[in-house]
């Protein structure tokens, strides 16, 4: 069944895969996005453009939200130096804008709303498995913020309103918005300019990692699954 879906975010790294993708399945697409990144940062062209509303998350109203079936919300600050930086920003757009967010769609009969959290809120565990279950323990603002944003969202929970938070891993693969601060992508972009994999540690750390296309698809797959499949769920 075709829905239609507000991609917050959507002119990012993430973004400017997951919407052409969810548009190439049918799907009715739509975008609110701050441009900080406008197409002239593009590393490579738009698959599609993507309809889509110049306004910061902060300053979204109930307009904004009305007649979409899903909220897909990935605009967020995301790494640790920004994080780190300015605090207070990253808790008021990560977490504060994204409860309000989440209040704004379940007022405007959004059914479903799916947050792209983060793994990084488990900090550094040593166990050799992590889950769900696994207790969190955020090292950075970035993964604090996740955090809040997540319990106050699954407190508004209810048979007419169905947020699934996604914690991605640190994502990697090429996008029009390419990032090339995170690991495997800049692991690869040093070996492509310089012939040479720059390693700014003792190499011996691991963490978990997923491919951009990847991240879409398991969007994609909860937002067409079955409500009492994933309601309220942490995946």
């Amino acid at each position: 069944m075709s829905l239609r879906v507000l991609v917050t975010g959507h002119n990012g790294y993430i973004g400017s895969v997951l919407a052409p993708y969810l548009k190439r399945q049918g799907h009715d697409v739509h975008g609110v996005d701050s441009f900080y990144f406008g197409r002239d940062c593009s590393f490579c062209p738009d698959e599609t453009v993507i309809p889509g509303l110049r306004k910061d998350i902060r300053d979204l109203a109930a307009q904004d939200l009305a007649g979409y079936d899903a909220v897909v919300h990935l605009a967020a600050l995301c790494n640790d130096p920004l994080g780190n930086l300015r605090p207070e920003w990253t808790f008021a757009i990560n977490c504060e804008a994204s409860v309000r967010l989440a209040e704004l769609a379940k007022a405007a009969g959004v059914r479903r709303f799916l947050m792209a959290s983060s793994c990084s809120m488990h900090g550094k565990s040593t166990d050799a498995r992590v889950t769900e279950d696994t207790p969190v323990s955020p090292l950075t603002p970035y993964g604090l913020s996740k955090i809040q944003a997540e319990t106050a969202i699954s407190k508004l929970a209810d048979d007419r309103f169905s947020p699934t938070f996604l914690r991605n891993g640190t994502v990697y693969g090429v996008s029009p918005r390419l990032r090339v601060d995170i690991v495997l992508n800049n692991l690869a972009a040093w070996a492509f300019t310089t012939g040479r994999v720059r390693i700014l540690s003792a190499g011996t750390q691991w963490r978990p990692v997923i491919h951009v296309e990847d991240v879409s698809a398991a969007f994609l797959a909860a937002m067409s699954a079955p409500q009492d499949v994933i309601h309220n769920q942490v995946f």
